[in-house]
């Protein structure tokens, strides 16, 4: 399994902010990871949203990890932000593959889908660094 770049790109605000401490600037950590400023706002709009960072406008303001968001699970933001239709017949509704009926592939990959979140909700985003 790979993560999509929006994951990525919010688990790296996250290691960012979490390593140095201070408000920072979105530009200062697309300099940092050479990452696209417009993609990587679009991650902290979406950390912001859930609660993973707060904002203070100004030329002194910047983002930095809401406290209370520390204790919460990586696999909870993963599971915001992925989607786990890892084949299609993941997905009910737009499942067209034949096999579906005698397969077993599914079952397995559900199982192993399952054992990669029980491990990541054993660790915070305080773990991150």
């Amino acid at each position: 399994m790979r993560l999509n770049d929006k994951t990525d790109f919010c688990l790296r605000v996250l290691i960012y902010l979490q390593q140095n401490k201070v408000k920072a600037r979105i530009q200062d950590i697309a300099d940092f990871h050479n990452i696209s400023k417009n993609h990587l706002s679009v991650a902290v709009n979406n950390l912001s949203k859930l609660g993973y960072l707060q904002s203070t406008p100004g030329p002194k303001g910047g983002i930095e990890i809401n406290p209370a968001a520390l204790n919460r699970t990586v696999a909870e933001l993963v599971t915001k932000l992925e989607t786990f239709d890892l084949v299609d017949c993941f997905n009910a509704e737009t499942q067209t593959c034949n096999l579906s009926p005698q397969c077993r592939l599914k079952s397995m990959l559900k199982k192993a889908n399952k054992s990669f979140l029980k491990e990541l909700h054993g660790y915070t985003i305080k773990d991150l660094v």
